[in-house]
């Protein structure tokens, strides 16, 4: 017999929005459980092992970094900041991040879960979920090769993908092709240099390599990951010259073609970089980074001119200071900036199922346009969108200028 269990709000995936769903959803004193495929929490913050925390500041040409961000938000990033050891960074643009460790990004979101009482199903997928007219009534997933059922009041997609409205047959956005993916690696017993000099190197001996045909031209989108220049070792990250589609075996193609170029590129390091001659490659981050995916259709859906043209909104719930960042896949990556000192915001109908009364979502999961999204699905406005949303899903019932002003005190 299938086993079943209740809560009152589910969340599908243990990412920077899911994790943040779940501590609101306990804070409102309700029962969180998070189905997580992966067997850590993070998303692609720990599994793509992205290293920077992004929109969390303003977007300004000062060189403090000032905080957009309130709440548990901008209260995450303080203690990630302190237990990482690191300060925020900037570029010439006006752009400001965080680095920070991933281990101690691990710790912090697992002390959070166990505080919070927290139950997290780990390796587990989620297979097929019951809908009765306009609610959803049972979500089952697989784990262990066993399924469980679970009943809840409301369920929250932090997937990243969707998942939940696709299983449940409703209309999604999506595209024949997505941004290009990236793969994380960090080389080790790399000789001391600075950050500044190690991009300007790199971006001089790729771009020769290339035009010898030592190198293919694709390898001009790799990056030094910001901040991780530290103890002998850095990170870089590298374009992946594959489609994404989420088709058939595209994220095994990727992922196979992604060993193969770091494999490529770190022999080419060591060979033809004087910085590099006893150095090694010491990991491969587990997951390709995925930046967007289908998306669902909620009340609203943010677009790209609500981004540019910095619209606010009178139930805004999260503030977005990115602009919109688009990896292609013969290019390297374009931005699309808005004025500085200015934001946009997030409406709370972007978090709610147009179809499903008890359907909600957040992170990359958001009802957003393909160009909207490209802004909205970094990690600083995840965790905002997540715990507005853990909020929303524990308020079912209540009106929604209610529900928004509720979100508004606590992290506006």
């Amino acid at each position: 017999m299938m086993e079943q269990i209740k809560t009152d709000v589910l969340i599908i995936g243990g990412g920077a929005a899911g994790f943040s769903a779940a501590v609101a959803v306990s804070e409102m004193g309700l029962k969180a459980i998070v189905i997580e495929k992966n067997s850590y929490l993070g998303g692609k913050a720990t599994g793509a092992e992205v290293g920077t925390v992004c929109g969390l500041y303003n977007f300004s040409k000062n060189k403090e970094s000032v905080f957009a961000v309130k709440g548990f938000a901008k209260k995450f990033a303080i203690e990630l900041q302190s237990k990482s050891q690191t300060t925020p960074l900037s570029n010439i643009i006006g752009l400001h991040y965080l680095p920070y460790n991933i281990d101690v990004y691990k710790s912090i979101v697992n002390n959070y879960i166990c505080k919070h009482n927290i139950h997290v199903y780990y390796n587990a997928s989620l297979k097929k979920v019951g809908v009765d007219r306009d609610e959803l009534k049972t979500a089952t997933i697989e784990l262990n090769e066993n399924e469980i059922q679970f009943t809840f009041n409301s369920i929250i997609d932090c997937s990243g993908e969707s998942i939940v409205s696709e299983l449940a047959q409703l209309p999604i956005m999506e595209e024949d092709n997505y941004q290009a993916a990236a793969q994380v690696f960090t080389m080790e017993n790399v000789e001391p240099i600075s950050e500044t000099q190690l991009g300007m190197v790199l971006i001089k001996e790729l771009k020769l390599a290339i035009d010898n045909d030592i190198l293919p031209p694709y390898f001009d989108r790799v990056y030094v990951v910001q901040g991780s220049v530290k103890n002998t070792c850095v990170s870089f990250k590298i374009g992946i010259p594959i489609e994404v589609t989420y088709k058939g075996k595209n994220y095994l193609d990727i992922k196979n073609k992604a060993n193969e170029m770091i494999q490529e590129l770190a022999d080419f390091l060591i060979k033809h970089i004087s910085v590099f001659k006893n150095a090694k490659l010491k990991s491969i981050a587990p997951e390709v980074g995925f930046r967007i995916s289908k998306r669902p259709i909620g009340n609203y859906v943010l677009t790209v001119d609500d981004v540019l043209q910095c619209n606010k909104f009178e139930d805004a719930i999260a503030i977005g200071t990115w602009p919109i960042e688009k990896w292609g896949m013969d290019k390297r990556v374009q931005m699309t900036y808005f004025e500085y000192e200015s934001f946009y915001q997030i409406s709370l109908r972007c978090l709610k199922s147009k179809y499903i009364k008890n359907l909600f979502f957040a992170g990359r999961s958001i009802s957003a346009d393909a160009e909207a999204i490209a802004s909205a699905r970094v990690m600083g406005i995840c965790f905002q969108t997540g715990y507005a949303a853990g909020v929303y899903a524990s308020m079912v019932g209540d009106s929604e200028d209610l529900i928004c002003k509720k979100i508004q005190f606590l992290q506006l």
